[in-house]
């Protein structure tokens, strides 16, 4: 069968063609970003879910350890030892020891109203409780008791009950939680037990807030099958829906049997509960659903752009396609003298001009690019070596002026011609480099004026190996890391600030090290970039040096700094001997 002619021409194969991948893109498209959203927004549920119950059970957690501790302080209490350690009742002492406890009592629960009531029970028999009528069933064999057995040797862990009724209030409507805890004597042998219950509520205040969807819900359990806490305390009773609960444990932590639901659990340390959260996902199927009516939307506006994007560049391709396809074949080849023969419609004949206008601006930019990278290094370098900071020569002619006025000539001098030959060695006539001599004698001229401002707070002292004097190298880069010695290591000391420097040879590198005896920093705030090494350590001066050693020899030569708080700064600075060509 023989295709018409325009079924056979470019505009209608590109067309079709394009219909074709527009339908399958816009279809991968839509199905991979739904699952994939669909995919995003369950991991956020379940993290939501995990937060908020990790959440809650570190509350849990931290009110179980208050707890404790409340019951450490009661249990091992002088008093409380004392007095059931005694077995006289009737003398002063042991008045004066059972009020001191009962006055403990009450102090702890007036600190603490999430607490219901503190009993404490001999084992003899003997009581000391917060409650004014107590329906307890004491017995002389306090031993026997269920719940004084199970205190019983868990002095360092206290035992936890699941939630009751409160046994011993007269108020029967109170649910709480009881912890109970052995109380020893000074020798460890067994004297009685303490029973805290705190209120119920300060749990269900805390789990009622959850939100796990509308059908979801959070219970504790403990290591014992019973039910701590749920918002239906029918589950405490009915033992079908505990074991309905105690069987959500043994699920795997994902949907549960597809009901749309996700479980977590957390464990708490400090106690034998289980915390489980059962959130609906009720909203995420909605969730879904909006998401699949929003991608067919989307899905169809696109097709309709793309097929009409399609039908209207497809009249514009033609043949000069292929030659200008060649062509840039050919520039990638580095052939960049390449030009395309303007044939065609008016659009392939604007293309191939301007295409050939394209080559011709590359040409130039690649010269123009050759041609300033090689003044782009020596051009940075002068713009670092002329930020000097002008503050030194205020305060250097403030120090002139102050001893003039005070008729010291012979220090008026000194610094002055100090101050003149640190800039004659800084202009150095116009030459970006120096020589390891007139480097030291420039900054040497640099601290004899800083100690006649600085007098005893300050000292010095220089050690060069004369093997390195004349190695040339970038001028102004010791003076700089010596100014941030002074500034911010020296000066907020009082008295006997010393400043050494050491130059000397390593191999095919010349070292410099400047330290300092001053207040010093934690170097674990600089961070491995050197602009906010200068920003610590003193501004441009510092960023200025690391710059320009590594401009000139490398980004592995530079400087490094070792410094502690309270134990003074180092410096290093390390360079080839041989001054590389800019």
């Amino acid at each position: 069968m023989k295709w018409p002619n325009r079924l056979k021409s470019i505009r209608a194969q590109i067309s079709a063609y394009f219909i074709v991948i527009t339908v399958i893109i816009i279809t991968v498209m839509g199905f991979s970003l739904f699952y994939t959203l669909s995919g995003i927004i369950s991991t956020e549920a379940a993290k939501s879910t995990s937060t908020a119950i990790n959440k809650s059970a570190s509350y849990l957690e931290l009110y179980i350890d208050q707890i404790k501790g409340i019951s450490r302080i009661l249990a091992e209490s002088t008093e409380t030892r004392r007095l059931f350690s005694t077995s006289s009742t009737a003398s002063d002492a042991y008045r004066a020891d059972k009020a001191n406890v009962e006055r403990l009592i009450n102090t702890v629960l007036s600190t603490n109203k999430e607490l219901s009531s503190i009993i404490m029970v001999g084992r003899d028999g003997r009581l000391v409780t917060n409650e004014k009528q107590l329906e307890m069933g004491l017995s002389h064999n306090m031993m026997e008791e269920p719940w004084y057995k199970a205190a019983l040797g868990n002095d360092s862990m206290p035992v936890l009950t699941s939630a009751k009724m409160h046994d011993f209030s007269m108020d029967k409507d109170n649910w709480v939680i009881s912890l109970s805890r052995e109380i020893k004597g000074d020798t460890g042998e067994h004297l009685g037990v303490l029973l805290i219950d705190f209120k119920y509520d300060v749990i269900e205040k805390n789990l009622s807030s959850l939100d796990l969807g509308s059908n979801g819900f959070g219970f504790i359990i403990n290591d014992l099958g019973e039910v701590v806490y749920h918002k239906d305390k029918t589950y405490f009773e009915n033992d079908a829906k505990r074991r309905e609960l105690i069987s959500i444990l043994d699920m795997p932590h994902d949907e549960l049997a597809g009901q749309l639901k996700l479980i977590h659990s957390y464990h708490l340390a400090n106690a034998d509960w289980t915390l489980v959260g059962v959130a609906s996902l009720d909203g995420i199927v909605r969730m879904q659903q909006d998401m699949m009516r929003l991608m067919v939307v989307l899905g169809a506006v696109m097709a309709a752009c793309f097929l009409a994007s399609t039908f209207y560049f497809s009249r514009r391709v033609t043949d000069p396609l292929l030659r200008l396809q060649q062509a840039m074949d050919s520039v990638e080849k580095d052939m960049l003298d390449i030009e395309i023969t303007a044939v065609g419609g008016i659009e392939a004949e604007n293309l191939a001009r301007h295409f050939n206008k394209m080559m011709q601006r590359i040409r130039l930019l690649l010269a123009e690019i050759m041609e300033k990278e090689k003044y782009l290094r020596a051009s940075e370098l002068r713009a670092l070596h002329s930020q000097i900071n002008p503050h030194f020569l205020y305060n250097t002619l403030d120090t002139i002026v102050w001893m003039a006025e005070f008729k010291d000539s012979e220090k008026v001098v000194a610094i002055t011609k100090a101050l003149a030959r640190f800039f004659r060695l800084s202009l150095g006539d116009g030459k970006e480099t120096t020589t390891v001599r007139n480097e030291i004698d420039h900054v040497r001229q640099y601290l004899f004026i800083q100690k006649e401002r600085y007098e005893t707070k300050l000292d010095y002292k220089i050690q060069v190996d004369d093997s390195v004097l004349d190695i040339e190298m970038p001028k102004i880069i010791l003076q700089p890391i010596v100014e941030n010695a002074i500034y911010h290591g020296i000066r907020p000391l009082s008295q006997g600030g010393l400043v050494t420097i050491d130059a000397y040879p390593r191999g095919d590198d010349v070292v410099f090290e400047i330290k300092d005896n001053g207040v010093g920093f934690d170097t674990s705030e600089l961070s491995a970039e050197p602009k906010s090494i200068g920003l610590r350590l003193g501004g441009v001066g510092i960023d200025n040096v690391d710059k320009r050693l590594k401009l000139y020899y490398g980004e592995d030569h530079g400087l490094t700094v070792i410094s502690s708080p309270g134990k003074g700064t180092q410096v290093t600075i390390v360079m080839r001997r041989a001054l590389p060509t800019v």
